[in-house]
């Protein structure tokens, strides 16, 4: 049959019903065989006489009724798919057939408590939630069919039950923000193994590629241009860890609202979830890159093993609070002015010099040092060396400067959000 020889395979199948008339797969396979020929009638012979030979087998049942649908015949569908689901009860097919069937005649209710069934036994069915996001869509239940259509997509941990009345009102805001996070996780998730999956050593580059670049900026500060700083090495990495996932978060989220109106235009997602995905995905794609940057240390300096570094994740949150802001900021600008996508990456590369990621700022001649100091990147920068290079606690005013400018930037962020969430897709289509 796959190589196209029927009568061949139509000599060989003769034989085997005779031989072996009591096995299934002689007779699902002469009704296959049948359906290649689009010989509706010999099929519907060969499946009455497999159910003759063996009788209540569920496949024999389940095909029975799939033909049954071609042709029209509904209700010996509905007969034939009872047996099916009475024979085997394990099986997912009859469960599927059974709520299709419910939508071939319409029954809306029906076919929804048939695709929840269902999803109560194989909750890890995914189109189960796109057809249920169907169906409700054909009761006019847009808001259930998005969240159906979302969970279909990225996962069925998104879904509980909505609240509606009482506590359970006072509970929506929080349920739907921990829904709303849990999306973007997945989300983010899913795009790094996307990412990975497409290169022959994986997840090997998230390390790679920050000893790639410590590679090519020590060779050429430390031992070309003469950087004169003890323990270049580690010193460079202090500083390009923090700052490649700064500059990932940001230069992967600016278009980022751009790229996801096609989503935007059949759900009703906040416009916030796509830069935020990038700013996720960014970060995980570097804890790896900070857990290098720790065991060099170990490995390098003894006075990174200190009691300092339990002020680590302050840093890093203080960090992850200002990308996820100006994230946000660009994000939401450049929809509406796109030349400022093409001046992203020269941006960063400026900012990246004044920074001081290759070279401490706080050694610049003059006044330099001290505008610097206004570079909320200088001043994280700065606090990863504190900790881990010299051993010492954070400076703690610099890190409440940057954690004022992260919330100024927060606020006027979700404000922006605010009073142009609507326009976004608009200006995606332009």
């Amino acid at each position: 049959m796959r190589l196209g020889d029927m009568s061949g395979a139509a000599a060989i199948l003769n034989q085997a019903r005779q031989r072996y008339a009591k096995h299934a797969s002689v007779w699902l396979t002469s009704a296959e065989w049948a359906r290649l020929m689009h010989d509706r009638d010999q099929e519907q012979e060969y499946l009455a006489q497999g159910l003759a030979n063996c009788p209540g087998h569920w496949e024999i049942l389940f095909r029975s009724a799939d033909l049954q649908i071609r042709l029209g015949n509904l209700i010996q569908a509905q007969i034939f798919n009872e047996g099916a689901r009475a024979a085997d009860e394990q099986r997912i097919e009859p469960q599927i057939q059974h709520a299709e069937l419910a939508e071939k005649c319409e029954d809306w209710p029906e076919a929804e408590a048939r695709w929840q069934q269902l999803l109560q036994k194989k909750p890890d069915y995914r189109q189960a939630y796109t057809r249920l996001s169907t169906v409700f869509t054909r009761q006019s239940r847009h808001q259930e069919a998005r969240r159906y259509r979302l969970a279909g997509q990225y996962g069925a941990e998104l879904l509980e039950p909505v609240p509606q009345t009482g506590a359970q009102n006072r509970s929506r805001g929080a349920a739907g923000k921990l829904h709303f996070a849990q999306l973007i996780l997945t989300k983010a998730l899913l795009g790094l193994k996307s990412e990975t999956s497409r290169t022959h050593l994986n997840y090997a580059w998230v390390v790679i590629e920050p000893l790639l670049h410590l590679i090519i900026y020590y060779v050429l500060f430390s031992q070309l241009l003469n950087a004169g700083i003890q323990n270049y090495g580690l010193f460079l990495l202090c500083g390009l860890v923090p700052w490649m996932w700064f500059a990932k978060a940001i230069s992967t989220s600016a278009t980022s609202i751009l790229g996801g109106q096609s989503l935007m235009l059949t759900t009703n997602i906040a416009p916030m979830f796509f830069p935020l995905v990038s700013v996720a995905q960014a970060t995980l794609k570097q804890l790896p890159a900070l857990l290098c940057l720790l065991a060099l240390g170990l490995a390098t300096d003894i006075k990174t093993l200190s009691w300092s570094l339990l002020w680590l994740p302050l840093v890093l949150l203080v960090q992850l609070l200002l990308t996820v802001a100006l994230a946000l900021l660009i994000a939401a600008i450049v929809p509406f002015l796109r030349d400022l996508a093409n001046l992203v990456g020269t941006g960063l590369m400026l900012l990246m010099f004044l920074s001081g990621v290759i070279y401490d700022y706080r050694s610049m001649p003059g006044r330099i040092a001290q505008w610097l100091e206004y570079n909320p990147m200088a001043v994280v920068i700065s606090t990863y060396r504190q900790i881990i290079l010299e051993g010492n606690p954070p400076d703690f005013a610099g890190l409440g400067f940057v954690l004022m400018v992260a919330m100024v930037l927060l606020l006027s962020g979700a404000a922006l959000y605010r009073s142009l969430r609507h326009k976004f897709v608009r200006q995606g289509l332009r």
